[in-house]
């Protein structure tokens, strides 16, 4: 049984990761802060880390919507991994393919790339999920393999 943080906040995707890990231990953060938080004190403890890249900055309050989505949060939490030490290995979980920046766009297979040589030293790979396909399940298990070897 693996133990699996999850950094994620799209209902779908949710439903849908909890059903790929039915039989594994499941720990879900649906913020950068909460997510951060949960690493910092104990990373140790998961085996890795399904992580979205638009993720809100703060959590769900009892009276609102949660709070600033951050188009490139999930870039912040690999950047806070590492400035910590926090080396869990971590896979991208999107359902963007194409990332607007200052400088034009980044496509999902950049930004893997990108995401390969800054984070070395824990990020394994990035899964693109499709609502309506299933070729994501593939995916994610062959990066799940790659961890345990």
């Amino acid at each position: 049984m693996n133990k699996v943080l999850i950094i994620e906040d799209d209902i779908t995707k949710i439903a849908r990761l909890k059903e790929f890990f039915s039989s594994d231990s499941i720990t879900l953060k649906e913020s950068y802060q909460s997510g951060v938080s949960e690493l910092k004190k104990n990373f140790r403890e998961y085996d890795f880390l399904i992580l979205d890249m638009t993720i809100p900055l703060w959590g769900k309050g009892n009276n609102d919507l949660g709070g600033n989505y951050e188009q490139f949060g999930g870039e912040k939490v690999l950047r806070e991994m590492k400035r910590k030490n926090l080396f869990l290995p971590t896979i991208l979980f999107t359902m963007f393919d194409v990332f607007p920046t200052n400088d034009g766009a980044l496509t999902f297979k950049e930004l893997n790339q990108k995401y390969n040589k800054e984070f070395e030293e824990f990020y394994i790979g990035a899964v693109l999920f499709k609502t309506n396909e299933d070729n994501w399940i593939e995916k994610l298990d062959k990066l799940i393999i790659e961890i345990k070897k």
